[in-house]
């Protein structure tokens, strides 16, 4: 199986791209055995591929001379998400209520399941269309990836997210039908994903031989992945000793929810900065930044820092000891910071990685022939 069917090439696709998933999934045995290291497992994570991974867009879109002249447009646009949060504090402080910010976060929190699960649908598409499948099978592994992922979010959503999110009723407490519909329907839907899921790899084999290969195995990843993390885990929250709020009830699902996402997102933009920054002058900060591993790695761990101190302003979180000594007044410029970085970087990650639209993107990803640099 030659590398033209991966992204770069099977040790770093199976890495970086689909290994993410099985560190994740390390995480609740760790910590499940040493509860007292959850608190230092989230700040590494939370420095070391969150914020890291937020840097990793900017550097590659404001940082980038020749993206910013072509997309001023979409780069002025977007940050008008730092107005929202800002919104809902001003809300807050004219309604003396914290309904508003409270809202807000759970709106960003149920983008962020989009958000995951539509870069799975990005990284999938690549692989079945690299695979030489036919149209149709492909539209199939693309509608797959959703149920696999989106029953088990779904799950995880209504039983243990929105009662600590925006203080709703506990789910026990639902309608009976309700509870019923939002406990088996998730789990028949990802039931379905699998038998779906293993038509579709006869189907795709008979089309392509081995190469149906990676797209199955890609989609069969995000099943187990998913279904381990929402069904297992999350009913086995919370890891950390005596939460002191809602935030730490979901302190490991926080970290396992973007942990995979991180990873592969890192993957993917040092993939693109490789094949695009070969020449730096004419992108500017952004081939000093990302042309080599030690430059990428260095500005991606200090910003990631940086965020790290916007989060530990929040007063949501322990520190790294399990010590926790909240904030007497809510945090405005945090919050605005804070919400204001995800909701930006989510807008604006899901308009620059369309490469049905972007031929160079095309050509980095090997959809195409590369673009002359």
């Amino acid at each position: 199986m030659n590398n033209s069917v991966w992204i770069r090439n099977p040790r770093f696709d199976l890495t970086c791209v689909m290994g993410g998933a099985l560190l994740t999934l390390l995480l609740p045995l760790l910590t499940g055995s040493f509860p007292h290291v959850l608190p230092f497992v989230f700040w590494i994570w939370l420095v070391v591929f969150e914020g890291s991974h937020f840097w990793a867009t900017f550097s590659r879109t404001y940082f980038d001379t020749r993206f910013r002249q072509e997309n001023a447009g979409l780069l002025q646009g977007s940050l008008v998400f730092f107005a929202f949060p800002a919104a809902a504090v001003v809300i807050r402080t004219l309604t003396n209520s914290s309904w508003s910010t409270d809202l807000y976060g759970y709106f960003i929190f149920l983008w962020s399941l989009y958000h995951n699960a539509r870069q799975h649908f990005g990284f999938l598409s690549i692989y079945a269309r690299k695979s030489g499948n036919h149209a149709e099978t492909i539209t199939a592994y693309q509608r797959v990836i959703y149920v696999a992922i989106v029953g088990a979010q779904v799950y995880f959503a209504a039983h243990f997210k929105t009662e600590l999110a925006i203080r709703a009723a506990p789910f026990q407490q639902w309608p009976d039908v309700l509870r019923m519909l939002l406990t088996y329907g998730p789990l028949a839907i990802s039931a379905s994903a699998a038998v779906w899921l293993v038509m579709l790899v006869r189907r795709s084999y008979a089309e392509s031989g081995k190469t149906a290969l990676i797209p199955a195995l890609y989609t069969a990843v995000c099943l187990v992945f998913y279904s381990v993390m929402f069904y297992v885990v999350a009913p086995r929250e919370p890891f950390f000793p005596s939460p002191a709020n809602g935030a730490q009830k979901l302190m490991l699902l926080a970290v396992m929810n973007s942990l995979f996402h991180n990873i592969q997102y890192h993957a993917i933009v040092w993939h693109y900065s490789a094949k695009r920054y070969r020449s730096e002058e004419q992108f500017g900060w952004a081939g000093r930044f990302n042309r080599g591993t030690a430059s990428y790695l260095g500005t991606a761990l200090l910003m990631g820092a940086v965020f790290g101190l916007i989060v530990w302003n929040m007063h949501d979180w322990p520190w790294i000891n399990g010590s926790f000594t909240p904030g007497r007044d809510f945090p405005t410029l945090p919050y605005i910071l804070f919400f204001g970085i995800i909701g930006h970087h989510f807008y604006l990650d899901q308009r620059i990685w369309r490469p049905s639209r972007q031929q160079d993107l095309r050509g980095y990803l090997g959809l195409a022939p590369a673009p002359a640099v």
